[in-house]
This record gives structure tokens, sequence and C-alpha cells, in this order.
């Protein structure tokens, strides 16, 4: 069975979803590695999930998502945009705003690049 690697999160937070996916019949493994996971104050593990559960992962984790929004509507065609500096144009992740990628910096929103 094939595994996917889900991210990056908060132990805690990942103890959380392991439970809640367990009652969906979903299985997660948590992982530790030193290139990509921290110790001490705030513990991350890396999240890997089974590639037959994508559907209910992807699900799951948009759910997730979305319930922290707190009512408000993301634009998920912003979200996917990457800040290509050699471009003449960038649009904001955060607020959708058109900016020149010589700032550093949402001239709307104030979100660093």
């Amino acid at each position: 069975m094939e595994e996917i690697f889900l991210g990056v999160m908060d132990l805690q937070e990942a103890k959380n979803h392991e439970i809640q996916l367990k009652n969906k019949g979903v299985e997660l493994t948590l992982k530790t590695n030193g290139a990509t996971c921290t110790r001490g104050c705030k513990v991350t593990v890396e999240v890997w999930g089974k590639e037959q559960d994508g559907e209910i992962l992807q699900s799951h984790f948009k759910n997730d998502y979305l319930k922290h929004l707190k009512g408000h509507e993301p634009d998920f065609e912003c979200l996917t945009q990457v800040f290509d500096p050699s471009a003449s144009e960038v649009i904001c992740q955060a607020c959708g705003a058109k900016f020149s990628p010589s700032v550093n910096e949402c001239p709307d929103c104030g979100l660093i690049y």
C-alpha cells in the first residue's frame, strides 16, 4: 500500500486528525524526520496517509481548513498563485491584489513574500 506525504504539522494537531480520521476508517502515519520536523517547545511531525484514502483525506483537510476560516470565503484561485519574481505582475495569495514583484510585500494587505 503506497503512502502519500500530507504535510508537516504540530504533533497535537496531527494526533487530533489521526483520531478523527480513525473514526472514518482512515489511518494516518506520524513520522519524525530531522530534516523537516522540530523538537522542543513546538514538536512537529510528518503526516502520511494511504493513497487509496486520497478522496477522504482531501475532504477531511479541506473541511478542517474551512472550519478555521469562521465564515470567510477563501478565493482558492488566489491561494494557488505562485510568487514569481521574474513576472511583470503577481497576485497576492491572501487578498488577490495585483502588484509588481519588485516589492516583496503586498501593498493592500501587507503579506510578505
